[in-house]
């Protein structure tokens, strides 16, 4: 049997070994500044410090603050995003885990811990590198059924640290609906023992898009469409759009809030510091 095929067995145990069973992720806090528009609403002004103070008696604001408290535990309820109520078995792989190399980076895919929707056949996959690096990278997609590598590309080793976004229609290649795939990202720190790789990886099928969801998409601003698609449960279409619009917008305070609550709703809380901090 081929060293390929050997290494794609194993990485298939670390799958299975690493995986958890589908679970609903808790409510983040969703603020209505990032849930509703992506522009500065005129009524913000009632939110701002001393509005209260300045125009209500003491009663008044006892009443409005009741009820603010009421509105921030509704909104703590409603999160970003929704897992499919499938019930598939899978898993995210790897996370934060270095090689014998201490003077690695930590990687990680950015993937749920089930089975990742896509609204289409190319979807973007998103990942994390806590440091540059000069060692090479692997991308591979695989068949979950299979053992040979769809493909298994070099990347350029990233100058930058940060998330990093891999667009499948840049190979030509096509998922196909039905089917369910598992994609990785390997650091390659010993071309001659490939069980040193730090990986990281997820698993991705092609979802049926509602109608409702394609019209309400229409007239969407990226803050509005990650929610939208989150909420439908497609991760990577949620991950991917406003990855994209924050390469094109890498200031953009409230986007970085925005990717930072989604993270942390499938548990990748460290990538989401990392936009934490770009948040402030």
């Amino acid at each position: 049997m081929s060293r390929m095929v050997t290494r794609f067995r194993w990485v298939a145990v670390i799958g299975v070994t690493l995986g958890l069973s589908v679970q609903a992720m808790g409510g983040a806090e969703f603020p209505d500044q990032v849930s509703r528009t992506h522009k500065k609403d005129v009524s913000s002004v009632a939110n701002e410090p001393g509005f209260l103070e300045e125009t209500l008696p003491s009663v008044d604001r006892q009443i409005v603050q009741a009820s603010d408290d009421k509105k921030a535990a509704s909104s703590r309820k409603e999160a970003l995003y929704q897992p499919p109520q499938r019930g598939a078995p899978g898993g995210r792989v790897g996370g934060g885990t270095r090689g014998p190399m201490t003077d690695l980076p930590l990687l990680w895919a950015l993937a749920p811990d089930h089975v990742g929707l896509s609204s289409g056949v190319q979807p973007r996959l998103v990942w994390y590198l806590s440091k540059p690096t000069t060692y090479p990278v692997e991308f591979t997609l695989i068949e979950e059924s299979g053992v040979t590598p769809i493909i298994e590309k070099r990347l350029s080793s990233p100058t930058e640290s940060g998330m990093h976004i891999i667009h499948v229609a840049d190979y030509d290649l096509k998922l196909e609906k039905g089917k369910t795939y598992q994609w990785f990202v390997s650091l390659v720190s010993d071309p001659e023992h490939r069980s040193a790789d730090i990986i990281g990886g997820g698993i991705i099928e092609v979802g049926d898009v509602p109608a409702s969801l394609t019209e309400e998409l229409k007239n969407a601003n990226p803050v509005e469409a990650t929610r939208l698609w989150g909420q439908a449960g497609f991760w990577y279409d949620a991950i991917g759009v406003i990855s994209t619009n924050i390469q094109s917008h890498p200031s953009d305070a409230e986007m970085h809030n925005v990717r930072a609550l989604l993270l942390e709703e499938v548990d990748l809380d460290t990538p989401a510091q990392v936009d934490r901090q770009h948040g402030l």
